[in-house]
């Protein structure tokens, strides 16, 4: 593909012809703020905080949408850009519950006065996004102190399934959820209705989230920027079983936290290990702290066995362990259930080899464990890393290499490794193509999302097995 030469704060650029406005920065290290945005997926243009000045452009353009043409000259920075910028943030501020822009403890709004490091230990006013709410951090960094419009005072009350919450006085209407749920992961639950500024977000046809056709992924969760959407949490409950005596804890702790973790605790990537979480899960109180790869070489052994004898049964076979996966499936593909394998979970292995304590907890990043956990209770409590970080940040025990811990060890099965590659570590991801590859003689696709799934089940006698991930 051709390039395309153009000017981006008054350096030259040569980027692929086609690329956006904002493609083009982020590749060459400008950065242009967005909300709406999500790199995977079309874009709405709709937040208006990527708006940049394009000479001979009539009007500010949005970076996400508008394509780089040859010779283009871009200014993302200046005065009336970031007065355009700091318009919208007060406009939606205006329209949101705002008790973390505004402290009552100290009596000041402005920004320079409210330490991002203090709301986080603060229960106060205790928004579950405190220090880490996307709308929260560009406002301060616009140095939106006070708010030029009335204020809307929203009173809606918060709408919550099993285990994931919506509270609508902190949307902002990005409609990232709408997309993942209905682009990326084809549940279509969420859904934008009504107009203009009379917009809501909610389960489709009015139904609240514990009617809904939620499955629990939790993938609207981890894309919301605000507090709109978020999975219940339990950081009391957690610290008071931690912390009493007689009561015997055991948790397993996941390494795919760590990047959600750091990012969350404003650390650098590559800062935080496994020892470093196991060692404050230790001073916290938890009594045994298991690696979650231990539980999943046992789920991997456990898979192996049952695929064996599946493939015996006749092909194809539609092979997960997420408990979304399963729900999503057994819903959508009532007609293929005798091609379904379910094997169990890490977090299912962990619960059954953990019986014997009082409480058991599950440290992950955020996804479907919550749902696992309220559904089949094989733990007790089910934390991501954003709650992680708040006990964290709250007990005084954020990851430091000078404590740190080994993991504990629970005796699980190895597997053999015959289905190394179609049993290994998969993550969910928003990207829109299956990975196809053969393994011992069979045709093998993991599905990275419930998009990938759905197309590829629609022709499953191309392939031998299919792993799902949701």
């Amino acid at each position: 593909m051709a390039n395309v030469t153009l000017t981006i704060n008054g350096k030259a650029l040569s980027v692929p012809a086609g690329s956006t406005i904002l493609e083009a920065a982020e590749a060459n290290g400008i950065r242009i703020p967005t909300l709406c945005f999500l790199k995977e997926l079309p874009p709405h243009a709709s937040c208006r905080m990527c708006v940049v000045e394009v000479e001979g452009a009539r009007t500010f353009q949005h970076a996400c949408a508008a394509k780089v043409r040859e010779g283009m000259v871009v200014h993302t920075d200046t005065e009336a850009v970031r007065a355009s910028r700091k318009l919208t943030l007060e406009l939606l501020l205006s329209n949101h519950a705002v008790d973390c822009h505004h402290c009552l403890r100290i009596g000041s709004s402005r920004c320079d006065d409210l330490d991002p490091k203090f709301c986080e230990m603060c229960f106060f006013c205790d928004c579950v996004r405190d220090g880490f709410c996307e709308l929260q951090a560009l406002a301060r960094e616009y140095k939106v102190d006070k708010l030029p419009f009335e204020q809307k005072h929203n009173t809606l009350p918060e709408d919550r399934s099993s285990v994931i919450v919506r509270n609508p006085n902190k949307c902002i209407k990005c409609k990232r959820c709408v997309d993942v749920c209905g682009k990326v992961q084809t549940v279509r639950n969420l859904a934008a209705s009504g107009r203009g500024c009379e917009v809501t977000i909610g389960p489709a046809f009015g139904k609240p989230m514990a009617e809904s056709a939620c499955i629990g992924c939790g993938r609207c969760v981890q894309v919301c920027p605000t507090g709109a959407i978020y999975a219940f949490e339990h950081k009391d409950e957690l610290v008071y079983y931690a912390h009493r005596d007689g009561i015997k804890t055991a948790a397993t702790v996941s390494a795919a936290l760590i990047p959600e973790l750091e990012h969350v605790l404003h650390r650098e990537s590559g800062s935080v290990g496994l020892p470093e979480i196991i060692g404050a899960l230790k001073k916290i109180g938890v009594d045994t702290a298991a690696d979650t790869a231990e539980a999943e070489e046992a789920a991997r052994a456990q898979a192996e066995t049952l695929l064996d004898e599946k493939l015996g049964q006749g092909k194809p076979v539609i092979l997960t362990n997420s408990f979304a996966a399963k729900t999503f499936l057994e819903e959508t593909f009532p007609e293929k259930r005798d091609r379904f394998l379910f094997y169990d979970s890490a977090l299912a292995v962990f619960g059954k080899a953990a019986a014997g304590f009082d409480k058991r907890f599950a440290f992950g990043p955020v996804g479907g464990d919550a749902m696992e956990c309220e559904k089949t209770r094989c733990v007790d409590i089910a934390v991501n890393a954003r709650e992680l970080a708040r006990i964290m940040i709250r007990t005084g025990s954020e990851p430091n290499p000078r404590r740190t811990a080994k993991a504990d060890t629970l005796g699980l099965p190895v597997s053999a490794g015959r289905y190394s590659r179609l049993l290994g570590e998969a993550t969910w991801n928003m990207d829109s193509e299956p990975e196809c590859f053969e393994e011992n003689g069979l045709r093998c696709v993991i599905c990275h999302n419930l998009s990938e799934a759905r197309r590829t089940l629609a022709e499953p006698e191309r392939y031998d097995v299919i792993r799902v991930i949701a």
